[in-house]
């Protein structure tokens, strides 16, 4: 049996998914890691071979408000991001180096958005495996409005602008599956899935529309909440129970940006039972 870890996109809420994963360090048994934005970078992490305390640590490091470098000067009055391009590239460069996708030790897969194409950029092994790890997490983390669209050249020597993965993936199970069946030459009865829902269980609201922009916030959630659940629908029927979602109920609400948050997202996955996660692991 071989396992996947697979980690949602989230912003600050990922602080909160670093600081539990290290409860399941005694079963840490994953032979694949997927990740969209915060997600890919904790996935990286744990692909290129840190241990799941060395990422707790880094997590808890002043990394998130590199990450998070304000847009200045005339940029910054334009609007046209919040958070700078070099803040994020520099400190993503402080983990990962020169290191190419080709390089890091464990299967990885990044799901990121190429908007030349409307269509996925997908980061592995298997596909798009030249570029330097660095700049593949950077492309899943580019949210439209917290960062601008990356400008990269493809293995063509095309330019390419890409974005943030959760606009076609934010939960990039069905990426990880997709790539041990090709690249691993794995079973789809041979494969389980621990998935990490980043920001929590969805959540009941009231929904009124007047104007046009009431369909704003709700077009939001359609486009990052909606292909998760999506998606967790899908990989539950396909695997069963060989598929576990962990994500906890008290989670704060609010944006991925809100430094704010941090305390009420890290108590929230303190809290959070690892009891099943680690059932599912020695199964």
């Amino acid at each position: 049996m071989k396992t996947l870890l697979s980690i949602d996109g989230g912003g600050l809420f990922g602080v909160g998914v670093a600081n539990w994963l290290p409860k399941l360090a005694g079963n840490w048994k994953f032979d694949c890691y997927a990740g969209t934005s915060v997600g890919s970078i904790l996935a990286a992490c744990y692909a290129t071979g840190m241990s799941p305390a060395e990422v707790q640590k880094l997590f808890n490091s002043d990394l998130p408000k590199k990450m998070f470098t304000k847009e200045g000067g005339v940029k910054g009055l334009a609007g046209l991001a919040n958070y700078t391009t070099k803040g994020a590239r520099d400190a993503l460069a402080s983990v990962f180096g020169d290191m190419k996708v080709s390089e890091v030790k464990h299967p990885l897969v990044i799901v990121a958005w190429n908007y030349n194409m409307n269509k996925e950029k997908v980061f592995s092994q298997s596909s798009n495996s030249s570029y330097l790890l660095r700049d593949a997490v950077l492309a899943s983390i580019s949210a439209p409005t917290y960062f601008r669209p990356l400008k990269l050249k493809n293995e063509e020597g095309k330019e390419e602008q890409l974005g943030d993965g959760g606009v076609c993936g934010n939960d990039p199970s069905l990426a990880g599956i997709t790539e041990m069946l090709k690249k691993q030459k794995v079973d789809i009865k041979d494969i389980k899935c621990l998935s990490i829902g980043t920001t929590g269980e969805p959540r009941e609201k009231k929904i009124k529309i007047s104007t046009i922009k009431d369909w704003i916030p709700i077009l939001t959630d359609v486009i990052t909440l909606g292909n998760v659940a999506y998606t967790s629908y899908c990989v539950r029927h396909i695997l069963g129970n060989r598929y576990l979602k962990v994500s906890p109920d008290a989670l704060p609400r609010g944006s991925m940006d809100n430094f704010k948050l941090v305390p009420k997202i890290k108590e929230a996955w303190e809290k959070h039972p690892e009891k099943e996660a680690l059932n599912f692991l020695r199964k």
